[in-house]
């Protein structure tokens, strides 16, 4: 099973992008970062976010929008904002959409907003709580697009099985 393609649009902050690699080696998707990014690719906080996970990812760097544009159209990119007006659960994700994520700071630009035809938001009650950081909104967005994509076998019909992760003693 693979997830969503995953678009970041000028990520900033090395951690988070670390972080959202991690997590697409995770659900088997792709990675594209577009446009320029003050990332340095072999910063350490970057590479220690996403562990030992980097040779298993599916990166992809487009410098410019257009170049990204070349291989996909605007009818798959998916906007995540929160000034959208439906949430995520209200969405009906399809198969092959594109996951656009802004950066921390200042999120998708508008002249961006105006020409991706579906946007979508994660709810939040708090008042006070301006946006949520970006990996997290990546790993709550693409997980809701799995659990609908594949709720069958999420829930048992075919079955996910995963190897244990934590360690037994041993008997003496």
């Amino acid at each position: 099973m693979n997830g969503p393609v995953i678009a970041l649009y000028k990520p900033q902050i090395p951690p988070n992008t670390g972080n959202i690699a991690r997590l697409c080696v995770a659900i088997n998707s792709p990675l594209y970062i577009i446009g320029k990014t003050p990332i340095k690719w072999d910063d350490s906080s970057l590479k220690r976010a996403g562990l030992d996970h980097w040779q298993s990812l599916q990166f992809y760097h487009d410098l410019r929008l257009k170049s990204f544009l070349e291989k996909f159209s605007l009818a798959q990119c998916v906007a995540v904002t929160k000034s959208a007006s439906k949430t995520i659960w209200e969405y009906s994700f399809q198969e092959n959409e594109i996951l656009l994520f802004g950066n921390e700071t200042m999120g998708l630009p508008p002249a961006l907003l105006k020409i991706i035809p579906r946007h979508i938001k994660i709810p939040m009650w708090g008042e006070s709580v301006r946006s949520l950081n970006l990996s997290n909104s990546v790993a709550i967005t693409a997980y809701e697009y799995i659990r609908q994509r594949s709720y069958n076998r999420i829930n048992g019909e075919v079955g996910l099985n995963y190897a244990r992760t934590y360690y037994k003693k041993e008997r003496k």
